[in-house]
């Protein structure tokens, strides 16, 4: 599922939308870089955590993983 991030370029994401939700991150759990995307797995303020991966190369971002609190993982 593509989501909007808001993120400098090169940086850790701040921020990301859920439909028009805004969900701020509060903490990047763990950072991954491949050739051609970054990942990073982020928590949210009530405890979800999410995995957010960008494409290098169009510099678009999707939601891979929602990790709900004391959950298994889910796939959007």
């Amino acid at each position: 599922m593509r989501v909007q991030v808001d993120c400098r370029e090169g940086a850790d994401p701040r921020a990301f939308f859920l439909g028009e939700r805004r969900l701020h991150v509060m903490r990047v759990l763990e950072r991954g870089a491949e050739s051609s995307h970054r990942t990073f797995r982020v928590r949210v303020a009530d405890g979800r955590e999410f995995v957010l991966i960008q494409d290098l190369d169009t510099g678009e971002w999707r939601l891979a993983r929602i990790h709900a609190r004391g959950a298994h993982a889910a796939r959007p």
